[in-house]
Parts: C-alpha cells; structure tokens; sequence
C-alpha cells in the first residue's frame, strides 16, 4: 500500500479500522456526494438475498426418523418434531449446524454436537406428543436441562437420586425456572446450589434473587451458606454411621433384655 508503512499486524488491523471508518462514515463518496453509511438505511430496504455458495448447501445425507422422534447422523442423535416419525427426510451437515428438510421445509435446525453418542433434544419438538404421554415430558425436559452443562447433569444426576419420590415437579420446575432465565445465568445458579449441596428447584429460584447469585467464581469458592434461614441438605440427610449405631444398640439392647421388646 504506497504512502503507508506498519509496524506489525496489529498496526495493520489498527490503520485498516481508521481507513474503513473514514471511507465509510466521514468521506463522502465521489458517486453520491454522501458518506455510505448515510445512506445504508435508506439502500438497505432494497437489498435482496445474496445468491447461494457451496457452504450454504453443507453435505447432503437421507435420515430416517425414529420412533424417539430421533435422526441419526454421525453418532449422534437429533430431534425433529414428533409427527414426523418414520419419515424420511433430507440432512444439510454443515460446520457448526445441522439442518432437516420435509419436502424441501426446513422442520428442525440444531448446533452441531462436537461429540459422539449424545441426544440432541429441542422440546419443542415433543410438545403434540406431551398431550398423549404426560410422563414423556419429564423426560424430554431432564434430557434438554442435561445438555446444558456437565455441572447441570451431575445436579439432576443427584436430584433425581435425593428427591425420587417428587422428581417430576422438580424436573418441571427447573426447565421452566430454565426458560425464564439466560443460560448462563440459570447454569451460574444451579453451580451455586451444588456448591451449598442443596438440591431442589426451590433452592435454584431463592439464589437466583441473591445478589450472591452474581459473584465471581473465586468469590463464590469461600462463600458462606447462601440461605443460613434454610438447613442444608447434608442436616436434612441423617449420616449412615447413625443408623448403623441404632442397629447396633438395638442387637445389645435384645441380648441383655432376652429379645424383649
């Protein structure tokens, strides 16, 4: 470029940032007599779709959907919408995407998984089904919360094991205390909990309006129990070395009292 010198690549980015600015906010174009960016708004009404290249088609594959209301590519599987069960549609595997076609409609798109052997699930997609298999619901919703993180896995992992007997109002709960939230700040939330080893949708929602809920990783390390008024789940759960006590006591208590009662 004649008339400029650069003293790296960063100089470079930096002078070709100044350049774009200039030519295309403060100079005015020889052709119109106005700065381009002046006159985006009113050209870009006018624009029309850019015409198709060879990475809008991705590789092509024919799929067969499930009875899970699943497609197989690679090793992994991905959802469409349940009605859709055992037909056959058209897969466009792209870098970072996966997209399927019904008679040319385009009926799912997910992010490609950069794993094998995982479930892919967009609940949206089992809505219809829900009505005819309640309990399927639950199901969905813990395999979609699963995929959010592995921290989210281990907490419905252990929530499912402590809280059995209520686990689909919680699962329930928790995707939709999921759905009001950013990710990233419902992931933040749930990692707080397993921190504190409480377990339960309720203990997500109560952090969630902590300040706490926002303090850095570090901080979060040495925090104090988020919600003192509440026992933990370690004082909730008796210790197994109690009730291995009781049964000793009761086996001394019956040789000296004969098996009396």
């Amino acid at each position: 470029m004649a008339g400029r010198t650069f003293y790296d690549d960063a100089d470079l980015a930096e002078q070709c940032q100044q350049w774009l600015r200039q030519a295309n906010t403060e100079r005015p174009s020889d052709a119109t007599g106005a700065p381009p960016a002046a006159l985006l708004a009113q050209e870009q009404p006018h624009f029309g779709p850019l015409p198709a290249c060879a990475a809008d088609y991705g590789f092509f594959d024919c799929v067969v959907v499930s009875r899970e209301g699943l497609v197989g590519i690679e090793t992994n599987r991905y959802s469409v919408p349940a009605h859709l069960m055992g037909r056959a549609l058209t897969a466009r595997i792209h870098a970072s995407r996966i997209e399927l076609f019904a008679d040319g409609e385009r009926v799912a798109s997910h992010v490609r998984h950069p794993g094998s052997h995982a479930r892919i699930i967009d609940p949206a997609h089992f809505e219809a089904a829900f009505a005819i298999k309640p309990r399927g619901r639950v199901m969905v919703y813990r395999d979609w919360l699963c995929t959010l993180s592995p921290t989210v896995s281990g907490y419905v992992a252990e929530l499912c094991h402590k809280r059995r007997d209520e686990l689909s109002q919680q699962i329930l709960a928790l995707y939709d205390l999921a759905q009001e939230l950013d990710k990233a700040d419902f992931v933040v939330a749930l990692e707080l909990a397993a921190e504190q080893q409480m377990y339960g949708a309720e203990y997500v929602r109560a952090i969630v309006a902590l300040p706490s809920a926002q303090m850095p990783p570090a901080a979060r390390a040495a925090s104090p129990p988020l919600l003192p008024t509440l026992p933990t789940q370690q004082d909730v759960e008796r210790d197994l070395a109690q009730y291995e006590q009781y049964v000793a006591n009761r086996d001394d208590l019956a040789l000296v009292t004969g098996g009396r009662a």
